[in-house]
């Protein structure tokens, strides 16, 4: 019966067709394609060696970032004569691009026989950029030391937030890659709100990365070799470590840099990526000692973030700036929680980092999803995902950071069917829910005209004291932890790992946490998250990572 439900649909479209676009005959019937789960429109259209534009329009699909499981498509057997073709000539001059999974990797995100998977420069000086994964029209403008609304009007687009990839891009003749910037200036002025800032073309030349298998783990203070012995025997590509600027910075411009070097020389000489997440003023650069918070002067932060992007360039892959900005506790500050703050300070810091390290990766922080949203203790991050978009974080960053929990929900539940009621409490609203997180984002992000970006899950996980011999420290906070076995903690991060990969839209997923429990022992709540146990030994959850497909 469903195969018949479904074929009845096909020939409804079919119909639809014959009758609006003219472009199916009798003799020609187009290919259908049924959606999959972790498919896009434009996984779909390289599939079957057509274009996104070509499949929106026989479809009649307005938004081509919305395509829901199920969907039956109808592959056209010819391009509409407005979708972009290859056209480069004997004469034309390739330069490769290529979007990478790890850094290092290439792999194609057009099909090479429709467009061009190279900027070409045909004779006449115009240059023909094509639209990689990732993306946005200010991005490709910066790098021709052009506008965005300069390269819109040259092209003729009317919304500069909807391009897509594969799009060939035309640059006006006399557009040539942006030079680098000088080094940032070490300013204490007060920092003007950023709607009264206009963008700074920067040097970009980052590489958008796709998904990755990456680890949260504890470096200071620790037997550095084993532990990264242990992270790397999971199989993955990423380390993530977490600066605390306030450990490393005691007063103004007196960086203790050993500690921070011995860091960064055991991670790069794994041959691992590196994310850094530098959160934490020091007590000198804040008006106030409570909880964690920010710089009283942004450029302060600026200027740390940017000393580290110049010392440790071509080392150092990413850069996530703050941890969850939208709580009290990390964003202790009189003026209060922010996201146009927030996105001021990442202004700065975007620019310094891209001064030091045109290739370095700039992640927004990862907000906390709360559910709650008194805006003095915290404010609600879909909510604040959404002002820092009002406040213009689609020009700061090259990816956009998240925290998806599931308390002691699985991966694939949706809010609020209560699926275990014994979780009651923490199953309530979809900030419980891991799947619901990312997918909120995500439609956030495609309102926001920035669904070229990719997420970057920069902590993820599920606590279990299952195996630990220790009650929850705070039950009313933490009573969850007690509802998930070590067995299902383990198939919770395998199939969160999976949801990440069949997204399509998730960049590097870093797995909280690696060996905390060996930092702070099992009474400590980090210890709940942890791969391995207070004497170093894999707990199951480790032994399922390192054994996982990847």
């Amino acid at each position: 019966m469903q195969d018949l439900r479904r074929l009845f649909t096909v020939i409804l479209v079919l119909a639809a067709l014959l009758s609006f676009s003219g472009l199916v005959t009798a003799q020609d019937q187009p290919t259908t394609h049924t959606v999959q789960a972790g498919e896009n429109l434009n996984r779909i259209a390289r599939q079957y060696n057509t274009t996104v534009a070509a499949i929106a329009e026989v479809n009649n699909i307005t938004n081509p970032n919305l395509i829901v499981v199920g969907q039956v498509l109808v592959i056209p057997t010819q391009i509409p004569a407005l979708t972009p073709t290859a056209t480069a000539t004997a004469n034309t001059t390739v330069t490769a691009t290529a979007t990478t999974g790890v850094i290092g990797t290439a792999t194609p995100t057009v099909a090479p026989a429709l467009t061009p998977t190279a900027t070409s420069v045909p004779p006449s000086g115009e240059i023909v950029h094509v639209v990689q994964a990732g993306e946005n029209l200010f991005r490709i403008a910066l790098k021709y030391n052009l506008t965005a609304a300069v390269v819109a009007a040259y092209n003729g687009i009317a919304n500069p937030s909807l391009i897509y990839v594969g799009q060939q891009i035309r640059i006006p003749a006399g557009g040539q890659a942006a030079a680098p910037a000088e080094a940032p200036a070490q300013a204490s002025a007060t920092p003007q709100p950023t709607a009264n800032v206009s963008p700074t073309p920067l040097p970009n030349t980052a590489t958008n990365v796709g998904f990755a298998e990456g680890v949260q783990v504890h470096l200071p203070n620790q037997d550095m070799p084993t532990v990264i012995t242990a992270a790397t025997g999971l199989g993955i590509t990423w380390i993530k470590q977490q600066i605390d600027w306030a450990l490393y910075e005691p007063s103004a411009g007196n960086i203790n840099w050993g500690p921070i070097d011995e860091m960064i020389d055991a991670m790069d000489g794994a041959g691992v990526n590196i994310l850094l997440t530098v959160s934490s003023a020091p007590s000198w650069a804040r008006e106030s000692d409570q909880e964690k918070g920010p710089p009283t002067d942004y450029q302060t932060y600026a200027n740390f973030v940017g000393e580290l992007a110049k010392r440790y360039n071509g080392r150092v892959d990413a850069y996530e700036i703050w941890e969850e900005p939208n709580l009290r506790r990390e964003w202790n500050t009189p003026k209060g929680i922010s996201a146009a703050s927030y996105v001021e300070m990442l202004r700065l810091a975007f620019t310094a980092i891209k001064g030091a390290d045109s290739d370095a990766i700039v992640i927004t922080g990862g907000l906390s999803p709360t559910g709650f949203n008194d805006g003095v203790n915290a404010i609600d991050d879909r909510v604040y995902l959404r002002q820092m978009y009002t406040a213009g974080v689609t020009d700061w960053s090259d990816a956009i950071g998240a925290h998806p929990s599931g308390w002691a929900n699985p991966p694939d539940s949706t809010c609020c069917r209560n699926n275990r009621p014994a979780v009651s409490g923490w199953d309530d609203h979809p900030s419980f829910f891991y799947k619901q997180t990312l997918e909120d984002y995500r439609e956030i992000m495609v309102q926001n005209g920035d669904s070229g970006k990719y997420i970057w899950v920069t902590e993820f996980g599920w606590g279990s004291v299952d195996g630990l011999g220790v009650e929850p420290a705070d039950p009313d906070a933490l009573g969850f932890v007690t509802f998930t076995s070590m067995d299902e903690q383990s198939q919770y991060i395998i199939r969160g790992y999976q949801l990440g990969r069949e997204y399509g839209y998730i960049g590097p997923m870093f797995l909280y946490n690696l060996n905390f429990c060996q930092v702070v022992g099992v009474l400590n709540v980090e210890c709940y998250w942890s791969l391995l146990d207070p004497a170093g030994n894999p707990r199951p959850a480790y032994l399922a990572v390192r054994d996982m497909a990847k």
